[in-house]
């Protein structure tokens, strides 16, 4: 007999909303460990069916396409940005990935290499002398050039801003449900809108009239889309297309770079290690796509952060329809948040999770679908390959350029989750050029 989810226990109007604003990861662990694989949770005026575990990945992997859609919870960047693959089920979505990824992978990547190292080298070069770095900040600058350079060929950075203030803010009023909708009529938010809205209309015009030359990249793709029937997508949708390579995917990249600079600064055996394999493998030479294999420890770091601080540890849903987990009764219509990222801290799956190990094998727990940094099933964050792969980089050319002391010693890590898990815009260093 099924029975409807239990509720997480909160505080009168605001339920689970201050313990869900910081660590909440640590959050869901925790009711995983209290309550069991599915729960209820409330925040303000949210309320959301929580589904956790090995089980619960395997369920969205599995049956994902079937019983959910990803409308209320992402509709917003459609309506706002025409970035319809996010809301798309079926075969409709899969042919938009397909035309996305393809615009979004390592070989492009790879064929801008020296152009994206270049813009990195200029940016952490203007890091250095800089006593309190906001990290958070300055990471998710880096990030948008890196990613803009690499899907278009040119940077986004005079745009920064205006992209990331409206994008947080769709962010935090569709799926956060921070603000409620009128703020989406703001003044501010409606010409920052329209200047996105030219912006990339204005690039895929100019890519149109060129001569088109290098590797086929997202503007390209987004020029020739057609859906699933073989017609033109509508401008709309391209655009939307070309605004998934000027700002998409740089918080989670930013976020990534953030909490690994967090991990070297409170490890020195960590920054010990990998510093010492930086030098090793770049001391001969410039960092090329190539040596990037040459350096296990600093990927181990990579995906040890990941396991600890994922960048999304859960996915938004809905249900269409009713549905039973673990002995619990889903409804048609209700909200729910699959915890990809709670076995990574439970010690069947990960043993010992509380130890940062940049040594730690992740094989099996990638095959069981246990080690979800990026959502599982058909949804999976299109630009996983190329985050890590730029994750690696940054952080060895970082650690080749700089040396880092945290600007307030001693202080505790404080994870807030605006618009995703990052440790916040207090977390700050001291940067300084390497002269040996």
């Amino acid at each position: 007999m099924t029975q409807r989810p239990p509720a997480v226990p909160g505080v009168p109007v605001l339920g689970n909303a201050l313990a869900m604003m910081g660590d909440v990861q640590r959050f869901f662990v925790n009711a995983y460990r209290d309550v069991g694989p599915v729960f209820r949770v409330r925040a303000l005026n949210q309320a959301f069916v929580i589904m956790a575990g090995a089980a619960a990945n395997r369920f969205l992997l599995e049956r994902g396409e079937a019983v959910f859609s990803s409308e209320e919870s992402f509709g917003g960047l459609n309506r706002e940005f025409g970035m319809r693959v996010h809301v798309l089920r079926g075969r409709p979505h899969r042919h938009l990935r397909k035309l996305l990824g393809a615009g979004l992978s390592r070989d492009l990547l790879a064929a801008r290499w020296d152009a994206v190292t270049a813009e990195t080298a200029r940016i952490l070069d203007g890091w250095a002398g800089r006593p309190a770095l906001g990290v958070v900040d300055g990471c998710q600058r880096l990030a948008a050039a890196q990613l803009s350079i690499a899907y278009t060929g040119a940077s986004s950075a005079a745009r920064f801003e205006t992209l990331r203030s409206a994008f947080e803010l769709v962010l935090d009023v569709t799926i956060a449900g921070k603000w409620p909708a009128a703020t989406l009529r703001w003044p501010a938010y409606r010409r920052a809108r329209a200047e996105i809205h030219r912006f990339a209309r204005a690039s895929l015009a100019e890519r149109a009239a060129a001569t088109r030359e290098g590797p086929r990249d997202l503007l390209d793709q987004a020029l020739d889309a057609v859906d699933e029937h073989g017609e033109p997508y509508p401008l709309d949708v391209r655009a939307g297309m070309a605004l998934q390579g000027y700002f998409a995917g740089v918080n989670t990249v930013a976020y990534l770079y953030s909490f690994m600079i967090d991990v070297l600064l409170r490890d020195p055996g960590v920054l010990a290690r990998v510093t010492a394999e930086v030098d090793a493998v770049l001391g001969s030479g410039p960092l090329t796509f190539e040596r990037l294999r040459g350096l296990p420890a600093l990927h181990g770091l990579v995906m040890e952060t990941l396991r600890v601080y994922p960048p999304a540890p859960g996915s938004a849903r809905t249900a269409v329809e009713a549905f039973d987990f673990e002995g619990c009764r889903i409804e048609r219509g209700e909200r729910v948040l699959v915890a990809t990222c709670v076995p990574h801290q439970l010690p069947e799956h990960f043993p010992d999770p509380e130890r940062f190990d940049v040594d730690r094998d992740f094989t099996a727990a990638r095959k069981a679908a246990v080690y979800a940094p990026f959502s599982v099933g058909g949804h999976t964050c299109l630009g996983a390959g190329m985050t890590q792969v730029l994750a690696v980089a940054t952080i060895a050319m970082l650690l080749r350029r700089l040396r880092l002391t945290p600007a307030r010693p001693g202080r505790p890590l404080r994870i807030t989750a605006t618009p995703g898990p990052n440790p916040g815009k207090r977390f700050a260093m001291s940067a300084a050029a390497r002269r040996d």
